[in-house]
């Protein structure tokens, strides 16, 4: 098995020698990297067969299907561990889920003692009932009805020797275990579950790891004045490409794994 050669794409805070440090001269920016293909892994977020937000849900799945399931099949092809993340309560329905787990996972941590905030106003309740955000009716009827149905979509269903984990401290000892440093991210949504989870990037950016986002693999769930032109999309791969790492598209992973296993 050869190396997986790639060129990905950050954004620079920085400018030529001779040009103004103004943003407006913030350019994005390439770097050749070669890497062994046991070193790394896809990590997959919160790839739902099912979603409240039926235009997120929409995107999603054509994604999955359209570039996320060919870059899955690269990966495996070219020796690249294949992670499946989504989320704590769908990741136990998998039994590969167990092989990382500790009896934290297995079990829960013990209850946090919390005495600040004060108890009523974490729980909103009394004068502080001001400040909690009015129920969602809708939302919530969706998710009484259809979350514990949610399950990873079928076009990505784990196989035997992927991995399936629930929390960030499985993925870092699964990590460690297997000897991996490099991480390929996509999944859902952009600007929720795949930077703030703590198996996303910004809490294995802290860990130390090398991340790059598929950034065609992804998408954001957009608001009304968002949604025309995909404008929390583009935040997201940009907060990655200037904080957190670089990114990739499919076809470039896909041609990378090609090239290793040829």
């Amino acid at each position: 098995m050869g190396s997986l050669k790639l060129r990905p794409r950050y954004q620079r805070v920085a400018v030529d020698e001779g040009v103004e440090f103004a943003e407006g001269n913030f350019e994005r920016a390439f770097v050749e990297w070669e890497m062994d293909p046991a070193e790394a892994a896809l990590v997959m977020v919160d790839c739902w067969d099912r979603h409240p937000i039926v235009t997120h849900q929409e995107r999603a799945a054509a994604i999955c299907r359209e570039r996320i399931a060919p870059v899955v099949q690269a990966c495996r092809d070219a020796g690249v561990a294949v992670i499946h993340a989504p989320s704590p309560g769908q990741a136990r329905k998998y039994k590969q889920w167990t092989r990382f787990a500790d009896d934290v996972d297995l079990f829960g941590a013990p209850a946090e003692e919390k005495d600040w905030p004060p108890e009523e106003f974490r729980a909103g309740e009394g004068e502080y009932a001001q400040f909690v955000q009015p129920a969602e009716p809708v939302k919530d009827a969706w998710v009484e009805a259809e979350l514990k149905h949610r399950a990873i979509i079928d076009c990505l269903t784990p196989q035997p020797d992927d991995f399936v984990i629930a929390t960030g401290a499985q993925l870092h000892r699964l990590c460690r275990h297997e000897q991996i440093v490099h991480l390929f991210y996509a999944g859902f949504a952009a600007n929720m579950c795949v930077p703030g989870r703590d198996y996303g990037m910004r809490a294995f950016s802290r860990r130390g790891y090398n991340l790059v986002l598929l950034r065609d693999c992804t998408s954001a769930i957009e608001a009304a004045t968002t949604f025309d032109d995909f404008t929390l999309t583009e935040a997201a791969i940009l907060e990655v490409e200037m904080l957190l790492g670089c990114t990739l598209t499919s076809d470039e992973l896909i041609a990378a794994c090609e090239r290793a296993g040829g």
